[in-house]
């Protein structure tokens, strides 16, 4: 990894949730001015900088990106997965998913690339007590899965992203105390001035 920026790795497509509705927010998270350019810019410029060949938007169609729209609206992130999953099934080059939301600007692409260099088996890999950032298998056995949580028969408990990932048998990693801040999600106006008041302190990738 050089100046923060991982290489590209073939098959690992970058996955960005920005389909929420960012009520709490009361404005499109995605649009945010930061930096110099829009949140969504400054994440899936991240997605690159973590190790994603290519970026696609889970979320309604933005000027200069590829974007799936869920194919069941209101599921949350799995519904944006599940959408983005079956969108690729087929195409080559699409082994991995690196799935970010739109709202968690802190992270850094070591942190990322740290997701795509575990080498453990298992489908699915997140850190400890956060489903996102998510590196997930786009194999036949995942997407069956989540076809079948979107499906009407199952509870709602049974679709969040925890759930899944713990189904899946998902690789779970510590968190370094040096990083534990970039997990922070920012959801409401108040977290994103508190958030911008110090200092933006993470390096831009």
């Amino acid at each position: 990894m050089k100046d923060g920026i991982a290489p590209a790795l073939s098959g690992v497509v970058g996955m960005l949730l920005a389909g929420g509705r960012s009520a709490r927010m009361g404005r499109d998270k995605a649009l945010l001015p930061y930096r110099g350019r829009t949140l969504l810019e400054h994440m899936a410029a991240l997605l690159q900088a973590g190790g994603a060949c290519r970026v696609l938007l889970s979320g309604p169609p933005r000027a200069g990106y590829v974007s799936v729209p869920d194919r069941r609206p209101g599921l949350g992130p799995l519904g944006g997965i599940q959408a983005v999953a079956a969108a690729l099934a087929g195409k080559a080059g699409c082994a991995q998913l690196l799935i970010v939301p739109v709202d968690m600007p802190a992270l850094s692409a070591a942190t990322l690339a740290a997701l795509l260099a575990d080498r453990d088996a298992a489908p699915a890999c997140h850190y400890a007590d956060h489903p996102l950032p998510l590196r997930l298998a786009l194999d036949e056995s995942v997407r069956a899965r989540l076809e079948r949580l979107v499906d009407d028969a199952h509870p709602s408990a049974e679709r969040s992203l925890h759930a899944f990932c713990a189904a899946l048998g998902a690789r779970v990693l510590p968190i370094p105390d040096a990083v534990v801040d970039e997990f922070a999600a920012l959801n409401t106006p108040q977290e994103w001035a508190a958030f911008r008041a110090a200092g933006d302190a993470v390096p831009a990738p």
